[in-house]
């Protein structure tokens, strides 16, 4: 019987410490799953960020010679979607608009963000002293016409169209109203 008891014994322990095993790697895995998901869902908190252009004379300088500048910032990742922010100087036949949009680029995170892109987001501009004076314009992906709709699918090789306004502000109010 004692021999029975060890023999039984010890397939209890050799299958309990195979099934541990098998069960602490299963553990370990979905702890990198839980990981990522937390990281995602962790961003998912209003982001501000704040693209400071320099040299604002010699941009304008520029547009009432040529019309038109459009300058781009450096990509960044935000929510796990890789963007760029636009902004467009645009001085032609008289105009005077400034446009501020939002680009989508291909980024390392792709497969595992939700397509096309439906994140509520704001372009604008930020007061320099009083970042409570704002002027901006809201952007829902889930809003847009049809013909926009393309700025939020999954982006191929190069950055999909920018979505945002082309008519955000005036350089007049800017400049009379301290932004610049």
């Amino acid at each position: 019987l004692a021999e029975q008891l060890n023999s039984l014994n010890t397939v209890c322990t050799t299958g309990f410490v195979e099934e541990l095993r098998v069960l602490q790697a299963m553990m370990a895995d979905y702890n990198v799953h839980v990981s990522k998901e937390l990281c995602f869902l962790g961003c998912c908190r209003p982001v501000r960020v704040h693209w400071y252009i320099e040299g604002w004379a010699d941009l304008k300088k520029k547009a009432l010679e040529g019309g038109f500048q459009s300058l781009n910032s450096p990509t960044r990742a935000i929510y796990g979607y890789s963007v760029s922010q636009v902004f467009e100087l645009d001085l032609r036949e008289g105009k005077d608009r400034i446009g501020c949009f939002m680009r989508i680029h291909p980024g390392k995170q792709d497969l595992q963000l939700e397509w096309p892109f439906c994140k509520v987001y704001t372009v604008g501009v930020i007061h320099p002293k009083d970042n409570s004076n704002v002027i901006s314009h809201i952007v829902n992906p889930g809003n847009c016409e049809d013909d926009l709709q393309h700025c939020f699918l999954r982006p191929k090789e190069l950055g999909n169209a920018a979505c945002g306004t082309p008519t955000v502000t005036s350089v007049e109010r800017l400049e009379t109203g301290g932004f610049i």
